[in-house]
């Protein structure tokens, strides 16, 4: 039998849904990598990373256009969940988005066509790679 990877022992622990998450810097950066080489392949160029208290949204990718190129200026995190998968699943919700923004955005701009970061096909046919990871792919987020 294979041992767990880090993203797989993170999220089995048994602290996933206790209540009242508090988020920080440290946490979100190192989930981040994680799922960045387990789920992403290391696809995702490391962005920065805001926690911080928010209002309306728990999360958000901030994507530009920067020399005609689509790049993501910052994910900002709020610091409160009702508990820590909440987190995780925000996290790579915004990811998500940033694969969308910086890969598929760049290679649709060299089509002639639009960028895109959107709650569409491109967005949930990542939902299967996190659901082995138990993580929840929505729009909600």
């Amino acid at each position: 039998m294979s041992s767990l990877n880090r993203l797989q022992k993170f999220v089995q622990r048994n602290d996933m849904y206790e209540r009242r998450f508090e988020a920080s810097q440290e946490l979100a950066l190192e989930a981040y990598d994680m799922l960045n080489q387990y789920v992403f392949d290391n696809g995702l160029d490391p962005c920065p990373i805001t926690v911080r208290r928010t209002r309306g949204y728990w999360g958000l990718c901030d994507g530009r256009i920067v020399d005609d190129e689509c790049r993501v200026k910052e994910i900002t995190l709020t610091k409160r969940y009702p508990f820590k998968a909440m987190f995780i699943n925000t996290l790579a919700h915004e990811m998500v988005h940033q694969f969308q923004w910086e890969v598929l955005s760049n290679e649709r701009m060299e089509q002639g066509k639009a960028p895109i970061m959107s709650h569409g096909p491109s967005f949930y046919c990542w939902k299967p790679a996190l659901k082995e990871y138990n993580i929840i792919l929505t729009r909600e987020y």
